[in-house]
């Protein structure tokens, strides 16, 4: 992120002024003031953003920001803050209240971004399954309204922690009934052992992670399962990562997101004992990565052949990017903006090639 502002500051015009907002802002305010004097560095709450930008504080509602260069996507916030205080996360120590908008606002916000032309609608937040907590409303009454909006269009949910998902897992199973929400759930791991679960302020257990999976795959059918895992939190030792290889060979997660573990400062994980060497954190995400390709290899061969109902919402090189209800990825050559009978032909770790048998609409 410093690189990236730095960079920012070389390309802009001489009269601009570079506003730098969020997290990385509020935690580390005063190492980005010493980039240069000419920042504005701001914390994370819109009411300081918008007396930057000489805009008006009273009544705000989410903003929606476009996702950039895909005109078909736009990223709905539905609250800030989160409930949790995991021991490696800086953006707790930047927002550490909840604050949930309104089911109105966001209501609204939806219904703004399909008037401009939008067909998928992500969700996020640093936790979606908390949402509601400090208001009143839940996630499931949430999605109740915003599916009542008419027209062809896709929702996808962003992170839910897996002791928030639990509370509501029962009223979110009808709601992926309606195509229009996309049967993708991503619920983090980190870690298979209860251990370093504990050592990073993590609130559930890996059974109840595995329950989650079990229940929503048993009630949910064809549902993508998404998890994180960490490697080389302090204090790992080869048990514990032997735990997290364990659990990924028996949930079998259709996607994974790895990353090493790295200190934030002011973080109490930035100072624990027992830092794992650089040396060892490469070599576990290394052991990682070709067993999460392995397993999504081996589930995603079981779908070539099929043909399958998606929305080309994305451009890529040399063609498109369409997902299927259930968010998997399928790379095609045609159809951008429309709904798409597409035939999988070819099956990769991370995605799959596809033929379009019929565009739906023009």
């Amino acid at each position: 992120m410093i690189s990236r502002i730095k960079l920012l500051l070389e390309q802009k015009k001489p009269s601009a002024r570079l506003i730098v907002f969020g997290c990385l802002a509020a935690a580390e305010g005063e190492l980005v003031k010493k980039i240069s004097k000419e920042l504005i560095v701001l914390d994370t709450s819109l009411a300081s953003l918008c007396r930057a930008l000489g805009l008006k504080e009273e009544n705000f509602s989410p903003k929606v920001i476009p996702a950039k260069s895909k005109e078909f996507i736009s990223i709905l916030p539905i609250s800030t803050g989160c409930l949790g205080a995991c021991t490696y996360c800086s953006a707790c120590l930047a927002r550490k209240e909840l604050h949930s908008y309104t089911v109105e606002s966001i209501l609204q916000g939806m219904k703004n971004v399909l008037a401009f032309g939008s067909r998928e609608i992500w969700l996020t937040s640093q936790d979606l399954g908390c949402y509601g907590h400090d208001i009143g409303p839940s996630l499931p009454i949430l999605l109740r309204e915003l599916l009542k909006v008419e027209g062809e269009y896709r929702i996808r949910l962003g992170m839910m922690n897996p002791n928030h998902f639990n509370k509501i897992k029962e009223e979110m199973v009808p709601l992926f009934c309606d195509e229009r929400l996309y049967k993708f759930l991503h619920l983090p791991l980190q870690s298979g052992s209860n251990k370093i679960l504990r050592a990073m302020n993590r609130k559930y257990s890996v059974k109840e992670f595995v329950g989650c999976v079990s229940f929503a795959r048993k009630n949910i059918p064809n549902i993508t399962i998404s998890t994180d895992i960490i490697a080389g939190f302090p204090n790992e030792t080869e048990a514990d990562f032997a735990k997290t290889l364990k659990i990924l060979r028996k949930v079998k997660p259709n996607v994974v997101n790895i990353s090493r573990f790295g200190k934030r400062k002011g973080t109490l994980a930035e100072k624990m004992p027992n830092q794992v060497s650089e040396l060892v954190k490469k070599a576990r995400t290394k052991v990682l990565a070709e067993l999460c390709d392995h397993i999504s290899l081996m589930q995603n061969k079981k779908l070539v052949g099929r043909n399958v109902l998606c929305l080309v919402s994305e451009r890529a090189k040399g063609g498109f990017n369409a997902r299927t209800n259930e968010y998997r990825p399928i790379f095609v050559g045609k159809g951008y903006g429309a709904f798409v009978q597409v035939k999988i032909t070819i099956a990769k770790p991370h995605f799959f090639l596809g033929n379009v048998q019929k565009v739906l609409e023009e």
